[in-house]
């Protein structure tokens, strides 16, 4: 098993995710995997790692397509329906 202070570094290296950092180094989430990084005196990398700014691209244009997608789906059905008055 890896040490804690390398599982940190490892961590925010990029090597490791913060899903298999946390139960090495027995934190429950990322913002305590954080406060602990920076209390062992882990540099901090600023930013995203490239894969984690691919895949926040990958999740924003599914959402934006099932908004899109919603939103057709509403107009449609309200200038098709009848009204029930």
């Amino acid at each position: 098993m890896m040490p804690v202070h390398d599982a940190l570094e490892a961590w925010q290296a990029g090597e490791i995710t913060a899903a298999h950092a946390m139960p090495m180094t027995g934190v429950s989430n990322v913002l305590e995997l954080l406060a602990f990084a920076h209390q062992s005196d882990v540099e901090i990398r600023p930013g995203f790692l490239p894969r984690d700014e691919e895949q926040a691209r990958r999740v924003t244009d599914l959402i934006t397509r099932l908004l899109v997608e919603a939103d057709v789906s509403h107009r449609y059905l309200s200038k098709n329906t009848p009204s029930v008055e």
